[in-house]
């Protein structure tokens, strides 16, 4: 009687997990068609957006009016956004497609510069043509890749990721897809969509990068332009770092050499407890520090830690900071600040903070944008009157405050503006008018979050 139980028990106990494996493979045939048609979507609104692109930076070469030039300008810039938001949402391996990624990014970001030049009644320059040729001449390769391997999908049905079986981690025999190369050296035809994707992002690889005025070329700025005009090794490096962690308020720290590091703040990197923290070797000075300790219960309100944040900043030796933002993400704040002088807020110098609500110390800290772009400033200029300025302002909009500012352009250039706050069909704005001419140099929304006001 016993045995006839158990063998009935392990039939129903059997029966079920049939039935369970039976609806777990349903529901993973039903996302696995989900994922394909998301990703079917996403390449198709992809290829379209690159096919696109691609002619209206040729139409922007030959158009023959500024009316014309902004157009096609501004509809590469729209255009190229787009795709990069398509692409992001693609399969791709573990390295991700960064070179498809700063070609469009490049292209949006100098597409957008030239607009706003145009839009000012200012010429392309002959330089300005030819970095625009140079790019529309890459992107033709990239979209004839693009819309073969689209060719490709619709008609052979690839896969849209390589089966994970057909590779071993670590070891192998197979070209990766990457770079992998047919007969006459050409690429070998891919096996999945992902594939094509990661061999259109090695090919770019291979090419040399644009050089031209904005903020993702490379060609920023040659070096650090704020460091101290000293070097020091790595004894003083260590009192350096015992310092700033005493100022931020820790007893009698020790530190230990992690290593050391090379690039433009390359120095000595430490480590204390829970923290790490960089002091360069040109200048000596900490440039990052981050603390990972486990936050206690939350006992200050947010304004109350950013007060004792900039506290201990003014104590450590940043008198001419004054706070911009803040930003409430739980049991922590993110505080940024910048420089002021003679009553000019200088937006390129910056300094973000991390502050722990539990007791108000600062666990993240990073001066690199300061001591990037900090420099000696001629803010002597002769500048147009504030009501001058004022009156280059939409005639509807409701002021709040003005202050002067120093703000960056594409490519790290400054420029000293009249900074307005104000508001206008139920929205509010930062409108920055340029000081010297008067002339609209940025426009920014102002969008209120409970975590905080963020700008567009």
């Amino acid at each position: 009687m016993k045995m006839r139980f158990w063998f009935r028990a392990l039939a129903v106990a059997f029966t079920l997990s049939l039935m369970w494996g039976v609806s777990q493979y349903q529901t993973a045939q039903e996302l696995k068609v989900a994922s394909e048609n998301h990703y079917s979507h996403s390449f198709a609104d992809f290829v379209s957006q690159v096919d696109g692109l691609e002619t209206n930076m040729a139409k922007s070469r030959v158009a023959g009016t500024p009316t014309q030039q902004v157009f096609y300008l501004s509809q590469s810039w729209q255009q190229s956004e787009t795709a990069v938001k398509n692409l992001s949402l693609l399969p791709s391996r573990e390295f991700g497609l960064s070179y498809v990624d700063q070609i469009l990014n490049q292209i949006g970001e100098y597409t957008r510069i030239l607009t706003q030049q145009v839009a000012k009644g200012e010429a392309l320059e002959a330089n300005d043509q030819k970095t625009l040729e140079e790019m529309h001449e890459r992107l033709i390769a990239v979209n004839r890749d693009v819309q073969e391997l689209n060719v490709t999908l619709m008609t052979e049905n690839i896969a849209w990721v390589e089966k994970a079986s057909s590779r071993i981690w670590g070891r192998g025999n197979e070209v990766s897809p990457a770079s992998a190369e047919g007969e006459e050296g050409k690429p070998a035809k891919p096996g999945s969509v992902s594939t094509g994707l990661e061999q259109l992002d090695a090919s770019l690889q291979k090419l040399p990068p644009f050089s031209y005025s904005g903020q993702t070329d490379t060609h920023s700025v040659p070096e650090p332009l704020g460091l101290p005009d000293k070097t020091i090794n790595e004894e003083q490096a260590k009192n350096v770092a015992i310092d700033f962690l005493t100022g931020i308020g820790y007893p009698s720290p020790n530190v230990d050499l992690v290593r050391t590091s090379n690039g433009p703040f390359g120095g000595y990197i430490w480590k204390h407890e829970n923290a790490m923290l960089d002091v360069s070797k040109n200048g000596g000075v900490v440039t990052l520090f981050m603390d990972e300790r486990q936050l206690g219960e939350s006992s200050l309100t947010i304004e109350q830690a950013a007060d004792k944040a900039m506290a201990t900043l003014q104590n450590m030796g940043w008198k001419n900071v004054v706070q911009t933002s803040i930003e409430d993400l739980g049991g922590y704040i993110h505080v940024e600040a910048v420089n002021m002088e003679k009553e000019i807020r200088i937006y390129p110098d910056k300094i973000r903070l991390t502050v722990a609500l539990d007791n108000g110390k600062i666990t993240g800290y990073d001066s690199t944008a300061y001591w990037l772009f900090n420099h000696n400033r001629d803010l002597n200029k002769n500048i147009i009157s504030l009501d001058k300025a004022r009156n280059s302002l939409h005639p509807d909009m409701d002021i709040v405050y003005s202050r002067p500012a120093v703000i960056s352009r594409p490519g790290w250039e400054e420029v000293f503006c009249y900074e307005f706050r104000g508001g206008i069909n139920g929205e509010e704005f930062l409108v920055y008018i340029n000081a010297i001419d008067g002339s609209e140099e940025r426009i920014q929304r102002i969008i209120r979050t409970p975590r905080g006001e963020y700008l567009q």
